[in-house]
Parts: C-alpha cells; sequence; structure tokens
C-alpha cells in the first residue's frame, strides 16, 4: 500500500494545487484528507496540511512540488501533532531539507524526484506484470524530468516505456476510482524484432480434411 499511496499522492496534491490558484487556504478539507497515510514504518504523510502552506509566493511550482513531496513521508517525532500545526512555511520546509536531509527519514533518502518517480513506476509495473522491468523512460526515450512532468499527464497518468528481456513495452499508471489501473503492451519495435511464427508440422495431429473420391467428372 505504500508504493501505490507514492505512485499517486503527489499528482492528486498537484491537481488540488492548481485547483486552488495558489491559494492552499482555498482547498476544502474533505479533499485533501483523502491524502492522509500512515506507513507501516510508523512514517505518516502530512500532505493532507496542504491548505496551511504558507510563505509559497516566492517558489516556482517544481519547490511547491518539492516541498509536498517533503511532506509526503514524516516522522511524526519530528512534528508537532497534527492538530496543533497552524501553517507550514514551504520557504523553511525547503530550506531544513536542503541544509539536513537526515531530518527527514525517507524511504528514497537522498533520491531526486526522477529517481523516486523511476524508483515508485518500476515497483508498480513489476507488481503487475509478474517480473522485474527496468529502465522507465518517456515515449520519446527521455528519463523523467521537469520538461516532461516527470512522465505524468494532465489527467494524472503515468505514461511511458520499460524494458523486460531485451523488450521495450509501453505502459500507462492511470487514476480510478478505487485507486490506480495499470496497463502495457509491447512497443512496435520490438514486436518488428521478434522471430515470425512458425507453424510446425506435429506427427500426433489429428487430420480432418474431408477426402472426396473422384469419379471422372469436372
Amino acid at each position: 500500500m505504500d508504493a501505490a499511496y507514492q505512485a499517486k499522492y503527489l499528482g492528486m496534491a498537484r491537481l488540488l494545487w492548481e485547483a486552488s490558484n495558489g491559494n492552499p487556504q482555498d482547498i476544502p478539507a474533505n479533499y485533501s484528507e483523502h491524502l492522509a497515510h500512515s506507513y507501516v514504518d510508523g512514517d505518516i504523510s502530512l500532505v493532507p496540511l496542504l491548505s496551511k502552506f504558507e510563505s509559497y509566493s516566492g517558489l516556482e511550482d517544481f519547490e511547491v512540488e518539492e516541498a509536498i513531496e517533503i511532506l509526503g513521508k514524516v516522522n511524526p517525532g519530528d512534528w508537532p501533532d497534527v492538530d496543533d500545526i497552524e501553517g507550514i512555511s514551504a520557504e523553511a520546509l525547503l530550506r531544513v531539507y536542503d541544509n539536513d536531509a537526515s531530518e527527514f527519514d525517507f524511504v528514497e533518502d537522498n533520491l531526486s524526484t526522477a529517481e523516486r518517480v523511476e524508483k515508485v513506476l518500476t515497483e508498480v509495473i513489476s507488481s503487475v506484470f509478474g517480473e522485474r522491468v527496468s529502465t522507465i523512460r518517456s515515449e520519446k526515450g527521455y528519463f523523467a524530468n521537469p520538461k516532461n512532468n516527470f512522465l505524468q499527464e494532465e489527467d494524472g497518468t503515468f505514461a511511458g516505456t520499460f524494458m523486460f528481456d531485451g523488450n521495450k513495452f509501453i505502459f500507462e499508471v492511470a487514476p480510478a476510482e478505487d485507486g490506480w489501473i495499470c496497463t502495457y503492451r509491447m512497443h512496435w519495435e520490438s514486436i518488428d524484432k521478434l522471430p515470425p511464427y512458425q507453424d510446425e508440422e506435429n506427427p500426433n495431429k489429428n487430420d480432418y480434411t474431408r477426402r472426396v473420391r473422384h469419379r471422372g467428372w469436372s
């Protein structure tokens, strides 16, 4: 469940942020509370407190997302009780994280956003595919990065390609009402490289051909 939450919360938080037009206090509490999560290691997510963001006007969009990512998994011992938190300074949060990332016990400690996206998508796709996949890239072969919105489309769907056993596959991880749906198919480049199908003669194959005796007429 932890991997599933990390795969979806940032996209949902981004939608709420965009819908608020940069005024997080306008985000309804009954919307953001759906982003609550407790991890198996005891950490929690403070993303439901997105409406309490302060000191963010001077930040770029990617810096706001980075601040949200920091809240996505925190040690509750480093924070006051959730009900006592009246505001969260996004600028201060980024400064603390930049100065001492060890204060936040991340599972993906010291990984960039791109590496986190690739790692989470690898886990999600592998769980559906049934084998360990690798090399998560965009359709054009680029790593996840701010220019391609870290492989996430406007509707929240993650889309790109992955590799398995030397073959390339196209994937989509799309949000649904009860979670996420992961679909994949082999890329046309790999399909073209497959050997032609050969229907070898089977000596034990039954012959159902109906033979008609020729009587001399045509």
